[in-house]
């Protein structure tokens, strides 16, 4: 008894299925949910997060206008204005005004007048200690990046550095001065003067920025480096040239940067970015949701959903042992479903054991009862030549997944069975790396014995079909052959005549002893033309009645020649004026013979039409040939009245005729045939000017 019957076995199955397939869908819902939390959580940090960049600009934009205002206040002392004006002497006037600012504000730590050659002329230094003092030991600032770029901007306009580390005599200073430098040009009548720069602490302001309640905050300058990070040993990453790269800890970062969005959002749902404009060069700000606020969301949403989750597959139990009880029964009933089909049925696994069988398949391979081959591996019958013990087909399948054949089986007394057979490759959503190779066999035996007799049936009447038309098509031969030889006595009547009346006169000559050498020569001369003019015209006539079926080149000015040559007596006594308008350079690739049949069929049809209607005084036939778009375009126009409405759409259908007891109605249909089998082309007829009109088209 295989495992499919086997109900407890099904049962552990079906219950070890459901439980994997539980588990499977429960880590999908929870990685969806988890992102979805994960999703809400930024997004619901996301106004904070502008918000807090708002106040963050309205700080820093608040402190710099502090200093701008205090840089214009100092522009416009009268102290200062009487120093340019040459007075030394209120110099040291102007170092008290500076430093009563220095000692007002608490975050100046610097503030000096340089002049137009860069030399410091007031320097107030305020030290750790907060200790104001004059400095005498001035230096030369012409060299340095603030100078100049004050230097560059118009009067009333300020320069705002980058955040940086303060530096003195070309080392940065220690402890750490996070420093903003403002300045700002002094022009007098349009002559620069000078310039006024606070270097300005920016400890508390940058305290200010980063001190988030729920945001780890980073900042990053121009360059890609961190300036600020929750990592003290990473700040100032360029001056101090330790360069901590943000992409290294975002590697997304330049996408983030370049978002067309109006608003930065990350992707991944981990960073909110602003730009700075208010420094030198933008720098950025960026939030991060601190990973303990981060990791107790995680936590608490990730609780709730293995509960819930838990709960669920707990319910689900008492459902999976009756779902498995069910799916027995159901195997049971397929079971006795399969064994009740009158095909052969089997289901093998990968190596070739049969699982299920049902009584047909049994009986085939010779057991009385399907247990008996359940079990049994079905290569090991490949020499009785049935159906499923080909290893060959089995592995096929087990890497293509279907195939369709005909099998062939020979009973005992010889007699053949056929079945139409499908091997499947099946697999139970791949659990337990099980595969399974189902076949089925439909009898087709009856069917096929049917078939062969119909397709016999079919070949006789075809064979009387071709016969037929074989006979028709000898007819239409023998009848264009008649019209050949009556042609040929046309065309000989008059040679024959001659050479007749030629030989009297040359015999009575002789006979009377009255002929010349002269006259001798002429009769012979005469006789030998005739007779040379009835064996080109035989030729003729013999080349057209054996027709070549080997391609060959040819114009068809030379085709057309042929046949209006042989026709010329028939055209002579209808009085039918020719009209070649044929280019004798068009070629064409082809039988030239089968070509000629066509035209033949085509002028024989308007001749016979001229015969009917003797009252046409103006016969004329109009013949053109030249190429268009890659195509051979053949018209033969007559106007002899053309072709009845009601038969000109049936003009090239088989034994149709407008010509009663005296056409075989195969003429046209063999030209149709011959253009578009032998040529490839069409051809068509219509009424046109008084008369028919045969347009053919074959591809050159």
């Amino acid at each position: 008894m295989s495992y499919i019957t086997s109900i407890k076995k099904n049962t552990f199955l079906f219950l070890a299925t459901i439980g994997i397939i539980n588990t499977f869908l429960a880590i999908i819902v929870f990685i969806y949910i988890k992102n979805q939390q994960k999703e809400l959580l930024y997004h619901s940090n996301f106004n904070l997060a502008k918000t807090e960049f708002r106040e963050t600009n309205k700080a820093i934009e608040s402190e710099i206008r502090q200093y701008k205002l205090i840089l214009s206040t100092l522009k416009e002392t009268k102290d200062l204005n009487r120093l340019l004006n040459g007075n030394k002497d209120t110099i040291k006037y102007l170092k008290e005004d500076f430093s009563d600012f220095v000692k007002a504000s608490e975050n100046i730590f610097q503030l000096r007048f340089i002049d137009e050659l860069g030399q410091e002329i007031i320097r107030i230094d305020k030290d750790n200690k907060h200790i104001t003092k004059i400095v005498t030991t001035l230096q030369n600032k012409a060299s340095r990046y603030y100078f100049k770029k004050t230097k560059e901007i118009k009067n009333g306009e300020f320069y705002i550095s980058d955040f940086d580390l303060n530096i003195e005599h070309g080392k940065i200073e220690v402890p750490f001065k996070p420093t903003i430098r403002i300045s700002t040009p002094i022009y007098r009548n349009n002559e620069f003067k000078g310039i006024i720069i606070i270097n300005f602490l920016a400890s508390d302001l940058i305290n200010l920025i980063k001190d988030k309640e729920q945001f780890d905050v980073y900042f990053m300058d121009n360059n890609g480096n961190f300036l600020l990070h929750p990592d003290e040993k990473k700040n100032w990453s360029t001056q101090r040239k330790t360069n901590y790269k943000v992409k290294d800890e975002i590697p997304y970062i330049e996408e983030l940067l370049n978002t067309k969005q109006k608003e930065s959002i990350d992707k991944n749902k981990l960073f909110y970015i602003n730009k700075v404009h208010f420094t030198d060069n933008d720098f950025y700000i960026i939030y991060s949701i601190k990973e303990n606020i981060y990791t107790n969301h995680m936590k608490e949403n990730t609780k709730s959903v293995i509960s819930f989750f838990i709960v669920i597959f707990l319910l689900s139990i008492p459902f999976v042992l009756l779902g498995a009880y069910l799916q027995s029964i159901r195997m049971r009933i397929l079971d006795k479903l399969i064994n009740n089909i009158p095909f052969p049925i089997c289901l093998k696994d990968k190596n070739g054991l049969f699982l299920i069988v049902n009584d047909s398949l049994a009986k085939l391979y010779g057991y009385s009862l399907k247990e008996e081959l359940i079990g049994k591996k079905s290569y090991d019958f490949t020499d009785k030549d049935l159906p499923y013990t080909s290893k060959r087909k089995d592995d096929y399948v087990l890497k293509k997944q279907k195939l369709k054949f005909i099998d062939t089986v020979t009973l005992k007394n010889n007699e053949k069975l056929y079945y139409d057979t499908r091997i499947i490759k099946m697999s139970f959503l791949g659990l337990f790396n099980k595969t399974y190779i189902l076949g089925v066999a439909i009898d087709i035996t009856a069917m096929k014995t049917l078939n062969e007799e119909l397709q016999k049936k079919v070949n006789e009447e075809l064979e009387k079909r071709l016969n037929t038309e074989r006979i028709l098509s000898q007819k239409a031969k023998l009848a264009e052959m008649g019209n050949m030889i009556d042609h040929i006595i046309h065309q000989w009547k008059q040679p024959l005549s001659i050479i007749k009346v030629t030989s009297q006169a040359l015999e009575m000559n002789l006979e009377f002893k009255n002929l010349s050498e002269e006259q001798r020569a002429n009769y012979i001369k005469t006789i030998i033309e005739n007779v040379d003019f009835m064996s080109d015209t035989a030729n003729d006539f013999r080349s057209f009645l054996s027709p070549d079926k080997i391609k060959s080149e040819f114009t068809i000015k030379a085709c057309t020649d042929k046949i209006l040559k042989i026709l010329f007596l028939r055209f002579r006594k209808q009085k039918v004026e020719i009209v070649n308008n044929i280019d004798i350079d068009i070629k064409i690739h082809g039988y030239k013979s089968e070509l000629s049949q066509v035209l033949l069929n085509i002028f024989n049809n308007a001749l016979d039409a001229y015969s009917e209607k003797e009252e046409i005084e103006d016969k004329k036939i109009i013949i053109n040939a030249y190429e268009k778009d890659k195509n051979l375009i053949l018209e033969i126009e007559d106007n002899a009245g053309g072709i009845k409405e009601k038969a000109l759409n049936h003009v090239f259908e088989d034994r149709f005729t407008t010509k009663d007891d005296n056409g075989t109605g195969i003429g046209l249909t063999i030209s149709k045939r011959i253009i578009e089998e032998s040529f490839k082309g069409t051809i068509e007829i219509k009424n046109k000017n008084k008369g028919a009109n045969v347009l053919i088209k074959i591809p050159i």
